[in-house]
């Protein structure tokens, strides 16, 4: 499962070089594989930072940063095939990898 997280994630043109890079991976994976994850901020923040050894609130500014990083610089027209209201500014960490777990989870469906 987190190959094809970190595919999805180099086709969406994440910088892999950064550590919201693998913290986001770990955090779509658990999505993922543990659908009644619904809170990120008291549930699935801690979950990864305990797998990363690190702090739930640096999670989720690393995760932040990164979401940026990919809605500036990343692959553009696959970022519309998943976000319909591109003209404004990045989604929020939530909705941003609970879409990615959704179209991920789609994709294995088929």
């Amino acid at each position: 499962m987190r190959q094809m997280v970190e595919k999805e994630l180099l086709l969406l043109g994440a910088p892999t070089g950064r550590l919201g890079y693998a913290q986001m991976a770990c955090a779509i994976e658990l999505i993922l594989s543990e659908s009644q994850i619904l809170s990120t901020t008291r549930v699935l923040y801690p979950k990864v930072a305990k797998i990363c050894g690190t702090k739930p609130a640096r999670i989720e500014r690393n995760v932040r940063e990164e979401i940026r990083a990919i809605w500036d610089y990343g692959n553009q027209a696959r970022l519309d095939t998943m976000f319909y209201n591109r003209d404004k500014y990045p989604p929020g960490n939530k909705e941003f990898l609970y879409t990615v777990a959704k179209h991920l989870e789609q994709a294995l469906s088929v």
